[in-house]
């Protein structure tokens, strides 16, 4: 009878068990998100019985009083394309920097410290500073600052996943060849960048249209629709409902916008 190798056997089992929990994980992540989508088709989803089922919850979402998600729904895009842009410009110019800057560890710690900061604590911060001390109303520019501040350090990693592998050699051979700076960043740097940007771009979009913690101290009277949809699952209004067949819709449109653009930057890359 063959002897199983015991460092085999160990090497099994933690496989055994890394699978097992990576299981668990997605059971756990994925179930209430399976069960919200269920319970959207369902006439009576409050009482949690998927049954008997109905799609009159999803053609109830754009008729009358029921449609006022839509005007939330573009103050989210128009807050998330603004942060997007702005958060993936500043990361490119930091991106393109930090690689050769000293003490470049202290500085990526610098930027990067706001991640551990509770989103709550962020909105009370700008919330105090600009309407307290400066005076300044808060509203849709507020809430673009906090979703900045947010998507930023996100934006930046992405840009220096692909910045810290660039071989800086290439611009001086342009240079040598008699490309301009202009030129070299166009044409070089940029492609060659590119699925970083496109990654800050998205993930910045993301980060601004889910963000409900820091908006609800810097939003004033703007309405997002994270905002939106805390505030009428929280009710006992008849929208509440709704939630479910809204909620199941802007997942599926997100789970859907996601594989595209992961195949845009796995195309890129």
């Amino acid at each position: 009878m063959t002897r199983r190798n015991p460092s085999a056997i160990l090497s099994s089992g933690a496989t055994a068990l890394a699978v097992g929990l990576g299981v668990l994980a997605m059971v756990l992540l994925y179930a209430p998100i399976a069960g919200l989508a269920v319970l959207s088709f369902s006439a009576r989803p409050l009482t949690g019985i998927p049954w008997p089922l109905t799609g009159d919850w999803y053609g109830s979402l754009f008729v009358g009083n029921n449609a006022n998600w839509l005007g939330p729904l573009g103050t989210s895009v128009a807050i998330g394309l603004i942060v997007s842009l702005a958060a993936t410009v500043v990361a490119l110019v930091i991106g393109r920097a930090l690689p050769v800057m000293r003490r470049r560890g202290s500085m990526l710690a610098t930027y990067l410290s706001v991640l551990i900061l509770p989103g709550i604590l962020v909105g009370i911060a700008v919330l105090i500073f600009y309407r307290g001390l400066l005076g300044v109303r808060t509203g849709f520019w507020s809430v673009v600052l906090v979703h900045f501040i947010w998507a930023l350090p996100f934006a930046l990693l992405c840009i220096l996943l692909v910045a810290v592998r660039f071989d800086r050699r290439l611009l001086d051979a342009a240079r040598d060849l008699g490309a301009n700076r202009y030129r070299q960043f166009v044409d070089i740097e940029l492609p060659l960048l590119m699925p970083g940007i496109s990654a800050s771009a998205f993930f910045s979009f993301l980060l601004s249209f889910n963000e409900l913690p820091r908006t609800l101290y810097a939003r004033g009277g703007t309405i997002t629709l994270p905002y939106y949809i805390w505030t009428a699952s929280s009710s006992h209004s008849s929208q509440v409902s709704l939630i479910y067949a809204l909620s199941a819709l802007i997942m599926i449109v997100s789970f859907l916008v996601t594989l595209i653009a992961m195949r845009v930057l796995m195309r890129s890359d």
